[in-house]
């Protein structure tokens, strides 16, 4: 052969996959108390109403997001 092919180093063990932060329930409420505080200097209603629909969209993951964390809780006890 050429030299050209090269072994592949493959892991033995599976990595463990982590959360983002931005996949739990805190960060998504972080993330909407945000844009609320944000959408209060906005000079145009148009922007002040974007961010707005952005923070309800944040909250209603977030409460999502609850629900899911405190169904897998419940599996584990």
């Amino acid at each position: 052969m050429s030299g050209l092919i090269h072994s592949l180093d493959i892991p033995t063990t599976a990595s463990r996959k982590t959360r983002s932060r931005r996949d739990t329930s805190e960060a998504c409420r972080d993330r909407a108390s945000a844009d609320l505080l944000k959408s209060v200097s906005m000079l145009t209603a148009n922007e002040r109403q974007a961010l707005q629909r952005s923070a309800h969209s944040w909250s209603l993951r977030a409460d999502m997001l609850d629900g899911v964390e405190h169904r897998a809780a419940d599996k584990r006890v």
